[in-house]
């Protein structure tokens, strides 16, 4: 109705543009003006008739493509008094993913040099890092495979946890990551030797977009139905668990790839990524940040649980939480669903809840964080496990009881934990 409504003022406006225009050119003109009455009001068959259309429609509102994807955006409040859009990522879910307990590797780029390709990685191509609000990212060029330099092959029970970036500037980067048998990606091709790969590419469009699985140069399946698109130009979380020849896959907390007997022992030597081969090349790179690869030989919920019943209080690294956040991330929930379930087998205990930061940032700043995410986690055990709020209280510590030197990345992550004590 709105549209029949503006289309005399349309027809108007482009015989007026028609007046103006050369003679030569003014029945070429006309007639496409023809055409266009059958055709989408918001359709340009050339620059001049849609800067006419363009004037009047700015009378209403146009939803974007990103608005009709998501009707319900709203923003919320991040740490730095900024707003962020929180609905394009799929909501938090529950997981039973579990990060491993022993750190490998662990890298936010933080000690690297802007503009430097970071000291801890390898490559085969070319990248750097760079700063995007204020966080730390890999930039990798097109055609270009990147690792972390390990001393030794991931054991045979290990997770990998990192974030992708998906941004989307005219181009999208072919995005890949995986396991293989090559050591070093300088002197030997990926693509030639054995691999586990996941695929993800074209997520800027549902009709182009890709996310798919594969081993050597074989696709074996893919999940078309998760939402790529809604992350474009968003944070995408990646968890990936290795239990000898099984591999999980989670994206956001939703476990995507489920394979029982994928993985081989030479697929540990190495953890690649790559902004992988495409013609057109891709002129947008792809950006990588906070990745961590730990042991997972000893289950940490079990040791945490344990250490806490027999000690009377244990810390734990693997509650992670959204950065500068007290957002707690969905991997974390299997851990405090355990803590729940102690409280509930023993409801005479009570749990004091202490929350510890790293170095980075100002002293204030980091004791109001680790207060907020002690309060985040005594929040989730009454709303998700039904403890009594009287039976927990929260403290605080942020930079000032380390457990290991803010010189690492590493050393930060063990610092960044919380720590429970039955009182």
């Amino acid at each position: 109705m709105r549209q029949l409504l503006l289309l005399p003022f349309i027809l108007l406006g482009e015989w007026a543009l028609c007046q103006s225009i050369p003679e030569k050119t003014k029945e070429k003109t006309e007639q496409k003006v023809i055409q266009r009455t059958d055709q989408k009001i918001d359709q340009g068959i050339d620059e001049g008739l849609n800067k006419v259309e363009e004037g009047i429609n700015s009378l209403f509102k146009k939803k974007t493509k990103k608005s009709k994807e998501e009707p319900n955006e709203e923003e919320e409040v991040s740490d730095s008094g900024s707003a962020k859009s929180t609905s394009s990522k799929s909501p938090a879910q529950a997981s039973d993913f579990v990060p491993g307990v022993e750190v490998l590797f662990s890298d936010d780029f933080s000690q690297d040099a802007l503009g430097d390709f970071p000291a801890k990685w390898n490559t085969n191509g070319s990248g750097q890092v760079v700063a995007i609000d204020g966080q730390r990212w890999l930039e990798v060029i097109h055609n270009s495979i990147v690792n972390p330099v390990m001393d030794q092959a991931l054991p045979e029970n290990a997770t990998v946890q990192f974030d992708l970036l998906l941004l989307e500037d005219g181009s999208t980067p072919f995005v890949q990551f995986g396991l293989t048998n090559v050591r070093d990606i300088l002197r030997e091709d990926v693509n030639y030797g054995n691999k586990f790969f996941v695929n993800i590419h074209g997520f800027a469009g549902n009709d182009t977009k890709t996310l798919e699985y594969g081993l050597k140069a074989d696709v074996l399946g893919n999940k078309s139905d998760f939402p790529l698109t809604r992350y474009v130009n968003e944070v995408l979380h990646v968890d990936i668990a290795i239990n000898k020849t099984r591999v999980r896959i989670y994206f956001d907390g939703q476990k995507l790839i489920d394979l029982p007997r994928a993985l081989s022992p030479d697929l540990l030597n190495n953890f690649f990524f790559n902004n992988n081969y495409v013609i057109p090349a891709s002129e947008t790179p792809m950006y990588l940040g906070n990745v961590r690869i730990a042991s997972a030989e000893t289950d940490a919920r079990s040791l945490l649980i344990k250490q806490l019943m027999e000690e009377g209080t244990a810390s734990t690294s693997e509650i992670l939480f959204a950065v500068n956040s007290d957002i707690i991330e969905p991997s974390s929930f299997p851990i405090l669903d355990q803590v729940g379930q102690a409280l509930l087998s023993n409801p005479g205990m009570n749990l004091k809840i202490t929350g510890h930061t790293d170095s980075d940032g100002d002293d204030s700043s980091n004791l109001a964080l680790s207060i907020n995410r002690a309060n985040s986690v005594k929040t989730y055990l009454i709303t998700k496990k039904g403890i009594e709020a009287g039976r927990l209280t929260i403290d605080g510590k942020g930079e000032t009881m380390p457990v290991a030197p803010n010189t690492s990345a590493e050393g930060k992550a063990k610092n960044r934990r919380v720590q429970f004590t039955k009182n």
